[in-house]
């Protein structure tokens, strides 16, 4: 049968060859085996109810991003999504369509940042284009894992092939949650953040607890930026152990330096310390209070960005314990 112009339903002998038939499927020639009669519209109601969902071509239409399909987007939608990502509890039908925000058939640290920015209401920065060399380190029994990304980082996912379960550590950026699970020899490790606040500096460096003989091949590391869209990686293996000690009390030279709007610092630590990194004007006014807190052995590092404040010479002062130092910071805008 076809409809024709008038949205008259018609049926056989009227075909694309010979147009002779007149006659309306309206139930009185008996045109159409089990038709019971009516208008248009009576016969296209019949065959969505004969046919079903087949026939009126239903698909999902939850909102991207709801993965309970509660007709919200809240903090229950990133929980469900973590524990699909770290294989906790996998989603199915239409909320594993919702969780693919970037529609590129993963679910992964990427879509997550992109649903914690849905969340926020935050709008798109312009395209970043970031990239990232990756580079690993033995210590030990243990594997160090350093990021140096050209961009500023809202996200990794790590997934290691092992046969028992390991301790992943961020190094560093207390902002930022971290989720892991292990499941059939994989394990899986999430760093995000809930407000999309990017880490706290482009060198990144994370612990994996007895990882130091792994095959590399049997890590993935996705690396998100603000935008969700992934950075570009490079890969390296050091041939060195990794340097566990001495470490001395340092400050190494700001950079960039001058700046606009956001300078690096990196600093290192002789022994366990509470740290106060804060930064003055050349008044001697504190101005802003980088990080505060307990901070390990080693080096460290951190972005200052001072987009906020005026251009002008400022002093960024590192305290711990009973050691200090500063550096003289010039911003420009």
């Amino acid at each position: 049968m076809l409809i024709d112009h008038t949205m008259t339903v018609r049926a056989k002998p009227w075909s694309y060859q010979s147009n002779s038939n007149t006659s309306s499927c309206d139930g009185s020639n008996s045109s159409v085996s089990g038709w019971s009669g009516g208008n248009t519209n009576n016969f296209l109601q019949q065959l969505v109810d004969e046919c079903g969902d087949l026939c009126s071509g239903e698909s999902c239409s939850t909102t991207s991003g709801d993965v309970n399909e509660d007709e919200n987007l809240n903090i229950q939608d990133i929980i469900i999504m973590v524990n699909h990502i770290l294989s906790v509890t996998l989603l199915e039908g239409c909320a594993l369509e919702a969780a693919d925000m970037n529609m590129d058939e993963i679910i992964n640290i990427q879509d997550l940042i992109s649903l914690v920015n849905a969340i926020l209401g935050s709008a798109r920065s312009a395209q970043l284009d970031g990239k990232a060399q990756v580079e690993y380190l033995t210590s030990g029994n243990d594997l160090i894992v350093q990021i140096a990304s050209s961009i500023d980082v809202a996200g990794i996912q790590i997934s290691v092939l092992i046969d028992s379960q390991i301790e992943i550590e961020l190094k560093d950026n207390s902002h930022i949650t971290q989720d892991s699970h292990f499941h059939n020899g994989l394990n899986q490790y999430l760093a995000y953040s809930l407000f999309n606040q990017p880490f706290d500096s482009r060198t990144t460096e994370i612990l994996l607890k007895g990882a130091g003989l792994i095959d590399l091949d049997d890590i993935q590391i996705t690396i998100s930026d603000i935008n969700g869209d992934a950075l570009y990686l490079s890969h390296s293996q050091s041939g060195q152990k990794y340097q566990t000690g001495p470490y001395k009390f340092e400050m190494d030279e700001l950079y960039p330096n001058p700046f606009n709007p956001s300078t690096q610092i990196s600093f290192s630590l002789p022994t366990d310390n509470y740290v106060k990194l804060s930064a003055y004007d050349v008044k001697g006014n504190e101005v802003d209070v980088i990080f505060e807190g307990a901070q390990g052995v080693g080096k460290h590092s951190y972005t200052w960005n001072a987009a906020s404040f005026p251009s002008g010479v400022y002093y960024i002062r590192l305290q711990a314990g009973n050691l200090a130092g500063s550096q003289k910071a010039l911003l420009i805008k």
